[in-house]
């Protein structure tokens, strides 16, 4: 297949010799390397306690059943996310409370949840695309923060890896992620018993007591093709942040980047380019798909939260406008510089 595809994952030689060494190990399931996943993410995180999972969609609904949260509690979560969001939510038994998002940075509105969830117990604040959710001021409101890292790991708010503000971390681990392991995700929290509840939900066989789990387990195989990949997390950083800088530079005007650039120390997980109307959108992807290059809206009307739950469109104007006039390019750090070279000449050659 021709052309410049919008995301494929970076594999290297020492992402295949960590598989193979488990595969050889004889040691296949979940085992030392899903055990050495959890410790990097303590150590990184100075603190606490990790769960690593099948998914990230697990990873959100352990998270919840971790912290308490259950039948009937209600849940802020913003419109602009991934439908595992609701999917966890429901799953945990509570009520999601959709919410609209701010439109710097495409995370969830603190003064959205106050306004319009005011009965949520818990809320889950999503670093969209990288940039970093407002967690200080939505722990200001006293309740319990989740913070989805599914687009932002290796992200630092200062010297503090983001995750490190709420009650619990999620992360994943799927083939488009920052870091992959085809699936999986993992929880990271600064409270021991939340995550000891979380393992006893995922050891699911050979128990002396019974209640319903689930096997939620990541195996040691996927395990293994992670730790290779966190090993070279730093890396994959600098080339997201190098390629992105790559895409500002070339940014005709009249076009933007959203979330907006600037803060120190993000990870552009997405290079999504803001256009002023729908029609822009469109052209913007013809022209770069005649240069061989593959884009993708990056939420599509159908998928914001509140149009599957049948919501109102006007109380989300901002999730509106962003699925509107927005538009994903290929950042990735499998990228070599003569594609993302490429990308951005053609990117600089568009006439809004």
């Amino acid at each position: 297949m021709g052309g410049i595809v919008h995301n494929k994952p970076w594999i290297t030689a020492a992402d295949r010799k960590a598989v193979e060494d488990v595969l050889v190990s004889g040691w296949i399931a979940a085992g030392p390397r899903v055990a050495d996943v959890e410790a990097f993410f303590v150590d990184r995180f100075a603190a606490g306690a990790a769960c690593a999972v099948s998914s990230g969609t697990a990873a959100l609904f352990l998270a919840l059943k971790g912290l308490g949260i259950g039948e009937g509690d209600a849940v802020a979560v913003p419109s602009y996310a991934c439908s595992a969001l609701l999917n966890a939510v429901q799953m945990a038994g509570a009520r999601p409370r959709v919410v609209d998002v701010l439109a710097d940075s495409l995370a969830i509105d603190p003064e959205a949840v106050a306004h319009r969830a005011a009965d949520a117990k818990a809320v889950i604040a999503v670093h969209m695309f990288g940039a970093r959710a407002p967690i200080e001021a939505l722990r200001g409101q006293g309740r319990i923060v989740i913070e989805d890292c599914c687009q932002s790991l290796g992200g630092t708010n200062g010297d503090i890896p983001l995750g490190r503000g709420g009650d619990a971390a999620v992360f994943s681990f799927y083939a488009t992620k920052i870091v992959t392991g085809g699936h999986g995700g993992l929880v990271w929290s600064p409270r021991q018993e939340v995550i000891e509840r979380m393992r006893d939900y995922r050891e699911f066989d050979c128990r002396e007591t019974y209640y319903p789990r689930f096997n939620f387990q990541l195996t040691d195989i996927q395990a293994g093709m992670v730790l290779s990949q966190l090993r070279r997390l730093d890396e994959v950083v600098k080339r997201r942040q190098a390629i992105a800088k790559r895409y500002d530079d070339a940014l005709p005007a009249g076009l933007s980047r959203w979330p907006r650039p600037g803060e120190a120390g993000t990870v552009p997980y997405r290079y999504v380019v803001q256009c002023n109307n729908a029609q822009t959108v469109d052209r913007l992807k013809t022209h770069m798909t005649q240069a061989g290059i593959a884009c993708i809206v990056p939420v599509e009307r159908y998928e914001l939260l509140h149009t599957y739950l049948g919501l109102d469109p006007a109380v989300y104007p901002t999730c509106e406008q962003v699925v509107a006039t927005s538009l994903s390019i290929p950042l990735y750090p499998a990228l070599v510089d003569a594609e993302s070279e490429q990308v951005a000449a053609a990117l600089a050659r568009f006439r809004p």
